[in-house]
């Protein structure tokens, strides 16, 4: 199966063990890539420092595994139309059910109160 992505891609098709991937779009913390995956495909556990990451399925059918602890998984079945989101810094992986049209996105969020203050809180010097 291949990708029938009408965006520009801004990446090179890259060929995986369980599909293709390629960057569409990338700007200012924000990600989106077309992932066309076999089904059986899956992906490496693995998790993202501080990124957010989204699966929204175009066609097919995705399993997405979000490992809790050693011995607890979370799945989520998403179906064309359907997506689900992974926080960062937790560990997770997908497994196609069926041959798989997914848009994946990654974007991060600014903390408004990530300040940490030393002494006063400023003034006025003479």
């Amino acid at each position: 199966m291949q990708p029938t992505f009408n965006i520009p891609p801004i990446g090179a098709r890259q060929g995986k063990l369980w599909g293709i991937t390629q960057l569409v779009f990338a700007w200012n913390g924000v990600e989106c890539w077309g992932l066309s995956i076999k089904k059986g495909g899956y992906s490496s556990t693995h998790f993202h420092s501080s990124k957010w990451n989204r699966f929204y399925v175009l066609s097919g059918e995705l399993k997405v595994e979000i490992l809790l602890d050693q011995n607890i998984t979370d799945c989520s079945i998403i179906k064309a139309g359907q997506l689900t989101d992974v926080p960062p810094g937790t560990k997770h992986r997908f497994v196609a059910l069926e041959d798989s049209l997914v848009m994946e996105f990654y974007w991060t969020v600014l903390e408004a109160n990530d300040i940490e203050r030393e002494g006063s809180r400023g003034g006025i010097e003479n």
